[in-house]
């Protein structure tokens, strides 16, 4: 692929730290990257923030043969990179992206990655300027995204969307992420009026998973939206008990709705299953 922007080409990664300049305008992006692992809005805006002065480190499968090693350089359209990409058990493959030079080098001890027929080289750029790379490769079918860090702690996953959004410096809840996390007491849910009735087929579906739970569930249907947790307005059910007493296991309860609603959800085509929600009575 052909890249123009600002770049530093380091040689063999078992030397990448030595002799590499202090440079006090670069930021570290680490923990940065290990925040936006929540996937909250407000945890991905520090992360656009840390990239605006920070250097992302790309593995090559080639070599850059028209930059000097260890020159830091403006280059043109005519930039030649071939990085090595990570590939699933579904082949679809991920460009890797590291905020640290000694990242690069556990991650190449694991995957035993080479330039060429060498030792691994890898190139540093701008923190922007990799994000828009990343834009450029992925195209959802072959190449689904971009991981920050992999096979490391702080490891990030990001889809086009979310790097096309990062990449012009605009936060968004990344909501693979943020789900994974109980909805607060303190964080504010907008509830907008319904855009019309739910399908039917949805409403019976959650009715015949109900009708056989003991508890005596009731439920009611909502359109919310979490500034920090949604991308735009969604579905919310929330499901209450008369008998809490007797009410059933909520995680097997929340499973067996989930599947039944599969492929019966209006866009955006997911909903949150919330239990005992007062604010949503």
């Amino acid at each position: 692929m052909r890249y123009p922007g600002l770049v530093r080409y380091h040689g063999a990664v078992t030397s990448a730290t030595d002799g590499m300049p202090e440079d006090e305008t670069v930021s570290d992006a680490t923990p940065a990257v290990a925040v936006a692992r929540r996937g909250f809005k407000r945890d991905v805006a520090a992360l656009v923030r840390a990239l605006r002065t920070a250097r992302l480190f790309v593995p090559l499968a080639r070599r850059i043969e028209e930059v000097p090693v260890g020159v830091e350089q403006l280059v043109g359209d005519d930039l030649q990179l071939s990085p090595h990409l990570l590939f699933g058990e579904d082949r679809v493959g991920f460009l890797p992206l590291f905020t640290r030079p000694e990242f690069v080098e556990n991650a190449t001890n694991t995957v035993g990655w080479t330039t060429g027929d060498g030792p691994l080289e890898y190139c540093a750029l701008p923190g922007q300027v990799a994000m828009d790379l990343g834009l450029s490769v992925v195209d959802d079918e072959r190449i689904g995204g971009v991981v920050l860090n992999p096979l490391h702690e702080s490891e990030l996953v990001l889809l086009r969307h979310e790097i096309g959004s990062i990449a012009q410096g605009r936060p968004l809840p990344l909501v693979g992420y943020v789900s994974e996390i109980p909805v607060g007491e303190d964080e504010e849910r907008l509830i907008a009026e319904m855009d019309g009735p739910p399908p039917e087929e949805m409403v019976e579906a959650i009715e015949g998973v109900l009708a056989g739970a003991s508890g005596k569930p009731r439920h009611s249907l909502h359109r919310t939206f979490n500034a920090e947790r949604d991308l735009e307005p969604h579905l919310t059910l929330n499901v209450t008990f008369e008998d809490p007493g007797a009410a059933p296991d909520r995680a097997r309860l929340g499973r067996e709705l989930a599947e039944a609603l599969d492929g019966l959800l209006p866009p955006p085509h997911y909903i949150d299953i919330l239990f005992d929600d007062p604010k949503l009575g």
